[in-house]
């Protein structure tokens, strides 16, 4: 295949097909997680210089300085974050090369995700599944906010565990590996002002009919005068600048996103007894923000992965209540439904992005595995993936774009 994401989603697909095949035998869908855990994990930890954005990634983490250095000169670590210069310099005092620093970074992402979704009584191979598909980019080669998002899950189930300095600890690492993590970070601490509170689903309701007006609304860029206006660093201001070059009007996913708060509008407003936990508010905040940066869809890709776990979680969670599904009219139906416009969705998207591939120049999607060292050696295998890299950011990235506002 020319598009590896595209076989990677494929593979999600028919191990959410397998977890709902078994939905009557829960003892061997517990038993079949770690299965797929397992698979998926191996699927993107054997990438090997992967993807384009290790044009920029390899050579700063070849020549990174050491944390001494790094401490006392801050700047060093201009390019990126201090706190990925730091993790990057710790990592690369043992010697060990770009491809381990990735494997280290998925290794904790898996580790986040099984924390989390360990809790779920059932469905957890498609919650799995339906993350995978929505984040495949980000886990196989956005490096930097996998970390960031990877430290953003631990932080909310920390809080949930009410280990709230751990949490802290967290919440700073996240913001430091990821500039784009002080947006999550952020809303979600100011959940403490509805902690424990009654969730009312009417709330879900507002955002319907606020992503059904943006739908309708044509997209308007976004004046740099009123981006000026944000109390942020002049470096958030560029990369926001950049991720609101992009806007849609309508995008098939929409559909996808209007589902999502209908059944959190039906399913919470069949138990009035429902209180906000941190997930619960995350999950909130993560819908506040689909709905918010709906139009940019280039800059809500990048904000929506710290949420994308704790909504398919909580809806997961919801939807396998079984008082809630007992007192909610063609509940069976509902969830068929939902499941059946994930599943077409995501065939659709896997379908578009392997056809996407082949009008590249530069095939940087194609895989490129561990196993390629069995007839080239590592050098051979990086100057190759490198010279595609570049080649996609100077001939491809964005030059055919529609959408540009």
């Amino acid at each position: 295949m020319e598009n590896y994401t595209a076989l990677i989603i494929l593979v999600a697909i028919a191990l959410g097909i397998l977890d709902l095949l078994t939905d009557r035998w829960q003892k061997l869908q517990q038993q079949l997680f770690p299965l797929a855990l397992l698979v998926l994990y191996s699927l993107f930890i054997i990438l090997y210089y992967y993807g384009p954005d290790i044009w920029t990634y390899v050579p700063y983490y070849e020549k990174i300085c050491t944390p001494l250095q790094l401490m006392a000169n801050p700047k060093q670590s201009a390019q990126f974050e201090f706190g990925y210069g730091m993790f990057c310099s710790l990592f690369h005092l043992t010697g060990l090369s770009y491809w381990w620093l990735t494997v280290a970074i998925k290794t904790l992402y898996f580790l986040a995700l099984w924390l989390l979704l360990r809790q779920l009584p059932k469905r957890q191979i498609f919650a799995l599944s339906c993350i995978v598909m929505t984040d495949v980019n980000l886990i196989m080669h956005e490096t930097r906010q996998c970390l960031a998002v990877s430290f953003f899950i631990l932080m909310v189930l920390l809080m949930q565990n009410r280990k709230y300095l751990w949490a802290v600890l967290c919440a700073v690492v996240a913001v430091s590996v990821h500039k784009s993590g002080f947006m999550p970070v952020g809303l979600t601490l100011m959940g403490v002002l509805l902690y424990r509170t009654r969730q009312y689903s009417a709330i879900y309701m507002l955002l319907i009919l606020a992503l059904m007006a943006l739908i309708a609304l044509p997209v308007q860029r976004i004046s740099a005068s009123i981006l000026a206006f944000l109390p942020l660093p002049s470096d958030y201001i560029i990369s926001l600048k950049h991720h609101l070059q992009l806007g849609r009007q309508f995008q098939t996913i929409a559909i996808i996103y209007l589902a999502l708060l209908l059944a959190f509008n039906l399913y919470l407003s069949y138990d009035r007894k429902s209180r906000y936990s941190w997930i619960a508010f995350t999950v909130l905040a993560g819908m506040g923000i689909v709905v918010l940066l709906y139009p940019y869809y280039f800059l809500l890709v990048r904000m929506r992965s710290y949420f994308v776990p704790f909504i398919v979680f909580y809806l997961v969670k919801v939807m396998s209540d079984e008082q809630r599904s007992m007192a909610i009219p063609y509940s069976s139906l509902i969830k068929q439904t939902l499941i059946v416009l994930i599943l077409v969705y995501y065939t659709h998207l896997a379908l578009s992005l392997e056809r996407g591939a082949r009008t590249l120049r530069a095939p940087v999607y194609r895989a490129c595995t561990v196993f390629e060292l069995r007839n080239a050696s590592q050098k051979q295998i990086r100057d190759r993936q490198l010279n595609i890299a570049h080649k996609y950011w100077t001939q491809d990235y964005m030059k055919k774009e529609n959408n540009k506002l």
